[in-house]
């Protein structure tokens, strides 16, 4: 942008013609910015609205290639699962911006992916039914950003996760769902010898051991419950959606919003108080509330009394939300338009 006060000071040192031409170029900007800033996108710029920064990582695991391309094998593979019949892509799925637009997540014993899949297909021969997941499955889109606030204020191995934010970070999380007997275990083996039995059988596959080795070098030795973890982690720090038309009009791209959608932006942060809850560059504040939210009759235990047993859950992200229906814990509100009924009725 020009400067106007630098331009007349330095009109001692030009000629009358080329201040003539400066100034024609100043006018002619200073229109253009005009044109592109209305008074609409100066109500927004008062919300001072974040961007996403560069994606951070633990101090104890720093990313490279080689720790990525395991975490990714890893994440497609059916092998951490006690059955081999369930990968973490079964529910996180990129067709379904990685989640599975399901209400309740099928895990073991089903087949078909997303809201195609069915439950106890019968494809294994299990004592017992296997039950329904009894949350909604978050999407793992921009899931290194959980728990950011503020760009300037996050600290990665504390990121909380899961709707009651019961682990920190992702290295945490990722051990979580090989241990559940509807997500991942099934009854291949007992719960407290589900990550041993997982790193025996990685380790007994000479490819995973080479790329263990190239990852973090001992070779079987190399092999470990917390390399398959920070493996995993590095892996799902990659999976970061932050191009959207919102963050491109953040990014002074003024055309990138409809004026209807401005509105919206400004009611949202305004009148509708959306924004008390959902703020900062992920919009959510990651605290817990107590909605009201049914409960899914499909629940395995009948009700989810959330965390502290008081009916509370965390705020989730509403980045790439119109991609990741149904909504809520429970997955009982099928719309967008469903979710914004039943806040308004209070």
């Amino acid at each position: 942008m020009i400067n106007l006060n630098a331009l007349i000071q330095l009109k001692p040192y030009f000629s009358k013609r080329t201040v003539t031409i400066l100034l024609v170029a100043f006018v002619f900007a200073s229109c253009r910015q005009s044109e592109n800033k209305t008074s609409i996108d100066e109500e927004i710029d008062v919300l001072e609205l974040e961007q996403l920064p560069a994606v951070a990582h633990p101090i104890d695991n720093v990313s490279s290639s080689a720790k990525i391309a395991l975490g990714r094998l890893l994440f497609w593979d059916p092998i951490l699962s006690g059955h081999k019949d369930v990968a973490c892509a079964t529910c996180h799925h990129p067709d379904f911006a990685y989640t599975d637009a399901l209400d309740l997540p099928i895990g073991v014993n089903g087949i078909g992916l997303g809201p195609l899949r069915s439950e106890n297909a019968s494809v294994l021969q299990l004592d017992s039914l296997i039950k329904r997941v009894p949350r909604n499955s978050p999407t793992v889109l921009n899931v290194a950003y959980n728990g950011l606030t503020s760009a300037g204020d996050y600290a990665p191995q504390a990121a909380p996760m899961f709707w009651d934010s019961r682990m920190l970070g992702l290295e945490a999380q990722c051990q979580g769902p090989p241990n559940s007997r509807s997500e991942m275990r099934g009854d291949a083996y007992e719960e407290d010898l589900e990550m041993d039995s997982l790193v025996a059988r990685l380790a007994s596959i000479p490819e995973y051991v080479i790329m263990f080795n190239t990852a973090f070098s001992g070779g079987i030795a190399s092999v470990t419950r917390e390399n398959y973890a920070k493996a995993m982690a590095s892996f799902e720090r990659t999976i970061v959606a932050k191009n959207s038309r919102y963050d491109k009009y953040l990014g002074g791209e003024m055309s990138a919003l409809s004026e209807n959608e401005k509105k919206g932006l400004l009611l949202f942060f305004g009148k509708a108080e959306c924004g008390n809850c959902h703020s900062g560059p992920m919009l959510s504040d990651y605290n817990f509330h107590t909605l009201g939210v049914q409960d899914n009759t499909a629940h395995p235990e009948g009700t989810d009394q959330g965390k502290d047993d008081m009916y509370r859950f965390r705020t989730p992200s509403l980045r790439n939300v119109a991609l990741t229906a149904p909504y809520m814990h429970s997955g009982v509100l099928a719309t967008l338009k469903d979710v914004v009924v039943f806040m308004n009725e209070g």
